[in-house]
């Protein structure tokens, strides 16, 4: 009789990106390793899974909230907050009565992947597995003026933080008594250990899937005359991209270094107004969000990944980026300080912003002029995203962790 895995995956969908797409590569991942798999997960997924046609071994059960409680999730930041703990404990009680009649043989939580929010399924009577998981990072406060009005988000986050890891108790009783907990990032492993988790595995919580490699390895010879730098994500605050856009701005004397933007979020007018302060139109191209399929197109027609993430767990795009053997130039921060290496990219030392944003371009400059080093970080930036796998990364977790 094949064993039976518990997942909670609030996320989980598979045409989406980022935590949606852990929640689906976890779920039909562990298959491959011959588990009976039955994943808990909102029901706005349901219509996406179905599209995408039933898997063998696969269960999803679909949760709801009651009482017209759905309506929380959309209405601001901290009831979307209250949302997820409710969703979360509704979740442990789904699990708690699927267990006395299937009897599971390990529990793990794998979407959202915040330490903070914790999971219930600890209370469970099965080894419990929570993460991969980040939430240990925060902004740097030298940086806040490129948030603008989001700051004050963005210091209440690091209050509702630390409030959540020393009472929510779904998170510092979850984190002693896991089996394990896989932490994504040095700030969140420090988290965890503060807060008294027993078994910390380093784990990063991004990964890719097999069909997203470029099919061949792309030779480029970037120059100072031409290169294409290419910015991938959510135009979120914490993203910076109004830093990335000073760092052009830094470039401006030379015409041959464009940017083109991938994405589309609330900092997108801002964008657009900094691009026309600066007078970076002719250098600059925002085009807003695309399909995943169509943003592999972006990284295989540009030369470098620029990636000015103020606070980032275990950023996708980079494996992305890499993927498509792009070196990457970012800062020494957080999750792609630890990802990013000099075999592989160029990182920035944190420091005051207008010495980083002088550094980064410099680096750039540097790097279009050396065609050498140029080809040996691109290509360890496609050996390195070729063990980022999720087969690799379920294969893994599986030996140490079931």
């Amino acid at each position: 009789m094949m064993k039976k895995i518990l997942l909670s995956a609030f996320c989980c969908n598979p045409f989406k990106g980022s935590e949606a797409a852990s929640g689906w590569h976890w779920s039909t991942g562990l298959l491959k390793h011959g588990f009976e798999v039955h994943t808990i997960t909102r029901n706005i997924n349901q219509a996406s899974v179905e599209k995408h046609g039933p898997v063998p071994g696969l269960t999803l059960h679909y949760l709801q909230l009651p009482f017209g409680l759905e309506r929380l999730y959309g209405f601001s930041q901290a009831t979307m907050y209250l949302y997820y703990i409710l969703w979360q404990w509704m979740a442990y009680r789904l699990a708690k009565k699927l267990n006395q009649s299937l009897g599971f043989y390990r529990a793990q939580h794998v979407s959202w992947g915040s330490i903070q929010f914790g999971s219930f399924l600890y209370r469970l009577d099965v080894p419990f597995i929570f993460g991969p998981a980040g939430g240990g990072q925060h902004a740097p406060d030298a940086f806040k003026e490129y948030f603008l009005e989001h700051w004050s988000a963005e210091e209440k986050r690091k209050k509702i933080s630390h409030c959540l890891l020393k009472y929510n108790p779904a998170c510092k009783q979850m984190l002693q008594r896991a089996h394990a907990v896989l932490t994504s990032n040095l700030d969140t492993q420090a988290m965890a250990e503060t807060a008294g988790a027993k078994n910390i595995i380093p784990t990063l919580d991004s990964a890719l899937p097999e069909s997203f490699f470029s099919p061949e390895f792309i030779v480029r010879c970037p120059s100072i005359v031409q290169m294409k730098l290419l910015w991938v994500g959510r135009l979120l605050p914490r993203k910076g991209l109004l830093l990335t856009l000073e760092v052009m701005h830094a470039l401006k004397r030379y015409p041959g270094m464009t940017l083109t933007i991938v994405g589309d979020g609330p900092m997108r007018s801002a964008a657009e107004l900094q691009i026309h302060a600066l007078g970076l139109e002719r250098q600059v191209t925002l085009v807003g969000a695309v399909p995943l399929a169509e943003v592999r197109n972006y990284y295989a027609s540009h030369d470098a990944f620029l990636f000015t993430s103020l606070r980032d767990s275990c950023p996708a795009q980079l494996f992305e980026s890499m993927a498509f053997n792009l070196p990457v130039v970012t800062l020494d921060l957080h999750g792609q300080g630890q990802i990013i290496t000099a075999e592989t990219g160029i990182k920035i030392a944190m420091n005051t912003p207008e010495i980083m944003v002088q550094q980064l371009a410099d680096a750039i400059v540097d790097l279009s002029n050396d065609p050498q080093r140029y080809s040996a970080l691109s290509h360890a930036a496609y050996l390195f995203a070729k063990q980022q796998t999720w087969e690799n990364k379920i294969k893994t977790v599986v030996e140490r962790c079931y």
